[in-house]
């Protein structure tokens, strides 16, 4: 299957929920070689508010993170392509978050490209300063591990 070259590490990323979406993008090659069949296995993602926000006990946000352009919008979290999606409402405490691993030993190994993040602020009156870290690691699979995620990543779209 995959054998681990690093240990586990964090992403870090800051963005800016506002009215009308922010998007951003962590290049994932930066972090792997696809020629030598490596991945990056995402074990983890948290999204939180950042202290710089101004009111924090009134934000209302809805963050994804994807394989997919979040640009236009953000995508259902039932794509193969939607990796996480979170939404919070600090006024009635409303919280609902997902995380899409997959059922092998619970990490999601990505071939290298983007991955999409989007922010909206809902209906609170300023903008909501948000932190991302991404815990994962690098990690060598097999041909035929490679060849099957390579697949499923392409037929997914």
């Amino acid at each position: 299957m995959a054998s681990a070259k690093t240990r586990d590490f964090e992403v870090f990323e800051t963005i800016t929920a506002t009215n009308t979406g922010a998007v951003k993008t962590i290049d994932l090659n930066t972090f792997v070689n696809v020629a030598e069949m490596e991945a990056f296995g995402v074990e983890s993602i948290s999204v939180g508010i950042d202290p710089s926000t101004a009111a924090p006990e009134a934000s209302l946000f809805v963050a994804q993170v994807a394989l997919e352009d979040l640009s236009t919008g953000f995508i259902s979290h039932a794509s193969y392509d939607s990796i996480y999606l979170t939404f919070q409402d600090m006024l009635t405490s409303a919280f609902e978050e997902s995380l899409s691993l997959g059922d092998v030993k619970e990490i999601r190994y990505i071939p290298g490209g983007q991955l999409q993040i989007r922010a909206d602020r809902l209906t609170s009156a300023a903008d909501v300063d948000l932190y991302l870290r991404i815990t994962g690691k690098i990690a060598k699979l097999s041909a035929a591990d490679y060849m099957s995620l390579a697949l499923t990543n392409s037929l997914s779209n």
